[in-house]
């Protein structure tokens, strides 16, 4: 019943959400006579508009199996507010994750968050099949990340393990290179066998300093999913709609968290400036007068420019805060460290991405008769 009215569910979203886009896909040709669904696409227009507005360029791609009677798969983007907490953005339910479903997808998603121009965007992913080329295929110009515990899982070894983690966090080039030399020595070509992964897709060392997120794991689509598990147990109208509702509380929830900061930078970006606070005794400088510093951390030396706000470390860049040997720079000119840290971390920059509400929508009782074609399950 709920997937006869799939078609009814689309065109209240759009009379309530206007500007939201709300896409289905039938087949009525494998079974002449009967209008079998396919794939549908939402995209309310609060999420479009908040994460265009106040989130950084990193989406997140994955996917998850239903739960219910009628099975299939329920596509995911996420995004990231200022808080590295996650931010939904569209879902699709589709029969089956393939290469023709994942397209489909991504084609809507471009034109509703306008990613023509590509150039600066981010997006991560787990190391699936269909996606990757995909991905490439439609966005081109996007830097492309990849889950590095896609790799972890595949690995034995808690020693191991570590150092994987060790390898893919390094920010620069020599710091990299030396924990390779100290994977290699855990293992008979284990450094061979881990360099078969593209490192361009998996170590933070490789990554453009455009979207202001240094992460090297998938985490906040996983995260979606594990939020959305209740929901993906129900039929397909309940499930969508138990989303909206969660998504709904969930803007709530995060305008009031906002009032509880105690200055105007978000709670992570503070912590990660306390830690590197703590770690910046371990630092030793020397100014040159003008916007440079050389900064001493044990055997290396980094480069701190104020003017373009750089360290050779890239932890500033890659992050968008600063990092140990700027914290020490900033402390030797008795600088505020805050004014510093970017944008997408204030305050004023994390309401921008929840100043949209989604709209009520009455239920399915209440919708008027239509004459859409009923939809089949698939």
């Amino acid at each position: 019943m709920e997937f006869n009215r799939l078609g009814d569910y689309a065109d209240i979203i759009k009379q309530t959400n206007p500007e939201s886009s709300c896409w289905i896909r039938t087949n009525s040709e494998t079974l002449p006579g009967r209008n079998l669904f396919v794939y549908f696409y939402l995209c309310l227009d609060a999420l479009k508009r908040g994460w265009l507005e106040g989130c950084r360029r990193i989406i997140g791609f994955d996917g998850c199996f239903l739960k219910g009677i009628c099975k299939g798969e329920l596509l995911v983007t996420v995004g990231r507010n200022g808080n590295n907490q996650i931010f939904p953005i569209a879902w699709a339910v589709v029969d089956q994750e393939t290469k023709h479903s994942c397209s489909w997808f991504i084609t809507y998603l471009i034109a509703d968050l306008q990613l023509r121009d590509d150039v600066d965007l981010t997006l991560m992913s787990d190391m699936q099949k269909r996606l990757v080329p995909t991905i490439r295929e439609l966005l081109p110009m996007a830097e492309h990340k990849m889950c590095a515990r896609h790799i972890w899982s595949n690995w034995r070894g808690e020693e191991t393990r570590k150092q994987l983690w060790r390898c893919a966090k390094a920010s620069y080039d020599v710091k990299f290179k030396e924990e390779l030399e100290t994977m290699n020595k855990l293992g008979y070509k284990i450094c061979e066998d881990l360099l078969k992964y593209d490192k361009m897709y998996w170590c933070r060392v490789y990554f453009r300093e455009d979207s202001k997120c240094d992460v090297i794991e998938n985490n906040m689509c996983e995260t979606f999913n594990s939020w959305i598990v209740g929901p993906r147990h129900k039929s397909v109208i309940t499930m969508l709609e138990e989303i909206r509702h969660k998504i709904m509380n969930r803007t709530i929830e995060m305008r009031k968290f906002a009032g509880t900061w105690v200055t105007d930078i978000a709670p992570i970006a503070r912590m990660i400036l306390e830690e590197n606070k703590a770690l910046f005794r371990r630092c030793k400088d020397m100014w040159n007068a003008g916007h440079g510093f050389e900064v001493d951390e044990g055997v290396y030396r980094f480069i701190v420019d104020f003017r373009t706000m750089t360290c050779t470390c890239r932890s500033w860049m890659l992050r968008g805060i600063p990092c140990q040997h700027a914290v020490c720079a900033f402390y030797d000119r008795e600088m505020d460290l805050d004014d510093y840290v970017a944008h997408w971390y204030r305050k004023k920059t994390f309401l921008k991405s929840y100043q949209h509400f989604i709209q009520p929508s009455p239920n399915m009782k209440m919708w008027q008769e239509s004459t859409n074609p009923c939809i089949e399950p698939p």
